[in-house]
């Protein structure tokens, strides 16, 4: 996560003691918007903060980032169709923390605002004291998908990244104490997890970012460090993984889904080799609510290993440097 959100990362090494300041200064601006976001009717705030994102974020250091994401993701796009979508990834951006900024409020009008749909077969909400693991991605409003706790009825813990603005930090808890959810650091988390299901709470999990130490596999055809984390716990607590989506639909409309749980494989054996299956499934998954929506897809760091980064953009360079009325040679037979 990045020290800063507005100022460099060399001021940050060459003048340590500007950590404070350039916080303090950092978390007023940012407090300030959610101020007027949360004085604004939901749609407005949605739009305001769209167009405010759409403008500011391109210009940023992480368009490098996103630009590489969507390079690896969707190859076949045109140069003007990544950076529409760039555009509108830092958009979204916005609209997310507008979103945060007004969870209070869309859970208070959730009659109107909400549709609540889950697979009928899903087994933790007909036993009761029995936990699941709830598991969504990086895409639309994912922030949301927290309220199915409160329409359910089961007790939910969920693992946030701390920022590392401490400001910005005790401001985004406040706001996300409108979730009907207890609220768990990452730091230790997979041992707080297990705490948590052993006492029949559910968990609910971001997996579809990169981690360092994670399993290579398959995501957009290309392998990328994966947390196996969700599935393995789902396998020791005998629990079900339940892919968990929010949609944003027309009128400050929002769809919440729980999807069928993911299993093994038939013939698979071991807990290695099923948690590795079951995660490639949720991948996959992940992989076509990101393609329905690519401008909702929350991108802004690195997914995949440097060489694979490479290959895209070395792809990209190529097809941008091909005449457009040559078509590229067959392979040979």
């Amino acid at each position: 996560m990045a020290r800063y959100y507005f100022f460099s990362r060399n001021l940050a090494k060459r003048r340590p003691e500007f950590n404070r300041i350039g916080w303090r200064i950092e978390a007023w601006a940012i407090g300030a918007f959610i101020g007027v976001l949360r004085l604004l009717p939901l749609e407005t705030a949605v739009r305001l903060a769209h167009r405010t994102f759409a403008a500011v974020g391109p210009r940023s250091g992480k368009r490098v980032r996103v630009l590489r994401n969507l390079l690896v993701a969707f190859p076949d796009r045109t140069e003007a169709e990544r950076n529409r979508l760039i555009k509108d990834i830092f958009g979204h951006v916005g609209v997310a923390l507008a979103e945060i900024a007004h969870l209070d409020n869309i859970w208070r009008d959730r009659a109107r605002r909400i549709e609540f749909v889950k697979a009928p077969e899903l087994r933790f909400l007909k036993e009761t004291g029995k936990p699941a693991v709830l598991v969504t991605a990086h895409i639309g409003p994912w922030t949301l998908t927290n309220f199915v706790a409160g329409e359910y009825g089961f007790p939910l813990s969920i693992v946030y990244a701390p920022e590392s603005n401490p400001y910005v930090h005790d401001m985004m808890l406040r706001l996300r104490s409108a979730l009907p959810v207890k609220l768990l650091a990452r730091d230790n988390s997979m041992r707080v997890l297990m705490a948590e299901l052993s006492h029949g709470r559910t968990i609910g999990l971001g997996s579809d970012v990169r981690l360092d130490s994670g399993e290579m596999i398959p995501m957009f055809g290309h392998g990328m460090p994966t947390n196996t984390v969700p599935a393995r716990l789902a396998l020791r607590f005998d629990c079900e993984l339940v892919p968990t989506r929010a949609e944003r639909l027309p009128g400050g409309r929002y769809r919440i889904t729980l999807y069928p749980p993911v299993l093994p494989d038939d013939g698979i054996e071991g807990a290695a080799a099923q948690a590795s299956n079951m995660t490639a499934k949720l991948n996959r998954q992940f992989e076509q609510w990101i393609s329905e929506t690519p401008g909702e897809w929350l991108c802004l760091a690195r997914r995949w290993p440097k060489e694979v980064e490479r290959a895209a953009e070395q792809a990209a360079q190529v097809s941008a440097d091909r005449p457009a009325d040559r078509p590229a040679r067959p392979p040979a037979s």
